[in-house]
């Protein structure tokens, strides 16, 4: 059997001129690319009030449907609801604060009557029992004399 040598050979990609090719295409899309932003801007800013100007209308004639609509006398009676409602609910406040602390001086005059109310009536219940023994030694100081004055 013979034997057989492959031979290698080597060659060299050249790809440089390609790099160079796709630069320029680069360099050329992006100065087409300004040159067309350039151009947009422009035109944005020449149509800018028109393009406000149509945007706007169906906001303008929405607005003014509906401002036809509003009753404007009703949102002011609303207005003026609010604002006594308002002063109602600062009234109320005012007066829930006032009873609390008009309440608690009325508790310490209701505190202080009563204290002396049981001071008053425990001393005339003394006197009453006083009185009533001072009756009592009487009756039996005169029941003796008037035994000894029948008897005798």
């Amino acid at each position: 059997m013979a034997k057989k040598t492959a031979k290698t050979t080597t060659t060299s990609l050249d790809f440089s001129n390609s790099a160079k090719v796709i630069k320029e295409t680069a360099k050329s899309i992006n100065t087409q690319i300004q040159e067309v932003v350039g151009e947009v801007t422009e035109d944005l800013k020449d149509n800018a009030s028109t393009l406000t100007d149509r945007t706007m209308a169906p906001v303008k004639k929405a607005y003014e449907q509906l401002n036809d609509k509003i009753n404007w006398e009703y949102l002011d009676l609303a207005k003026a609801t609010k604002s006594v409602n308002d002063f109602t609910v600062k009234t109320a406040e005012d007066l829930v604060d006032g009873v609390a602390v008009n309440g608690a001086k009325w508790q310490g005059v209701a505190e202080k009557a009563i204290k002396g109310g049981l001071e008053l009536t425990a001393k005339q219940q003394d006197i009453m029992f006083d009185t009533l023994e001072t009756v009592k030694g009487q009756i039996n100081k005169g029941t003796k004399r008037l035994k000894h004055l029948i008897y005798n």
